[in-house]
């Protein structure tokens, strides 16, 4: 969401969004990670929206100030979500921890896991809400937010690709032969792209060749022959032998994708 916005110079600061204008509560929140992780959030006074601003990543992210939905989710929890790389990501979420009380955990990207965090009351204290909405209309003059935010398919493949190459890798040391998975990008749509993992559709296949020469190892004369994979998404789902490569077409909404690979790679 575009923000323009004036800075009060006293208690809060004063935004403009879209049609609305909104103030940032008085008192914004600052918490600490490991190694250096830093995370600001400057809630709205209607607690909708939040600035944020991750620090103490290698990452793009660092340093920027982010605008933020509040989205309130299953058993009390809620996240602080963003648009980056052309989909919403949540990059803070509260919680209620297993042990009492509320747990905040930053999810950086490229990471799967939340990193918890801790309140830092003395940097809290001293985070003026005026500042770090100055920041936020600087970066955003630049165009910072909107460079995160825009879908980048090149980045996208090259993550996919890195992914179903540590899940090849795993195959291959399981069966005892090269398992390599290859992909028929220009089958994928940008939405698809954006909301679904395409490693773990076409990596599938790789994952059950590992788990049936971990299961049966005489099946690993089987697999070394079988080992090349070709993915494709499609509007049915389908698996064929065509010479020594496994054509795979996988489709989003099929279920039991892990159970159909099985059951064909047995009958071969």
């Amino acid at each position: 969401m575009f923000i323009k916005a004036s800075v009060a110079l006293c208690c809060a600061a004063f935004v403009s969004s879209g049609a609305s204008a909104f103030e940032l509560a008085k008192y914004p929140q600052v918490f600490s990670g490991p190694q250096g992780l830093e995370v600001a959030l400057a809630p709205s006074r209607d607690g909708k929206e939040a600035l944020v601003r991750v620090t103490g990543v290698n990452h793009p992210i660092d340093a920027v100030v982010l605008l933020t939905q509040r989205e309130q989710r299953g058993n009390g929890s809620e996240a602080f979500v963003t648009p980056l790389d052309g989909r919403p990501y949540a990059l803070v979420q509260k919680q209620r921890s297993a042990y009492g009380g509320d747990q905040t955990l930053a999810y950086l990207p490229g990471q799967r896991d939340g990193i918890a965090l801790s309140y830092d009351e003395k940097k809290s204290k001293a985070l003026q809400p005026a500042a770090l909405l100055a920041t936020y209309e600087q970066q955003n003059r630049e165009g910072v937010q909107n460079l995160l935010a825009r879908f980048d398919k090149d980045k996208s493949i090259a993550q996919a690709k890195a992914a179903l190459q540590r899940k090849d890798e795993t195959a291959s040391e399981s069966c005892g032969s090269q398992v390599k998975t290859t992909v028929d990008w220009s089958s994928i749509s940008e939405q698809q792209f954006k909301t679904l993992s395409i490693a773990g559709y076409c990596g599938e296949v790789a994952v059950q060749l590992g788990a049936m020469c971990n299961a049966t190892p005489a099946f690993k004369t089987k697999a070394a022959d079988l080992g090349q994979i070709s993915c494709r998404f499609g509007p049915e789902l389908k698996l064929r032998a065509e010479g020594r490569q496994l054509v795979f077409t996988t489709q989003e909404d099929a279920p039991n994708q892990g159970d159909f690979v099985q059951q064909v790679l047995r009958n071969q």
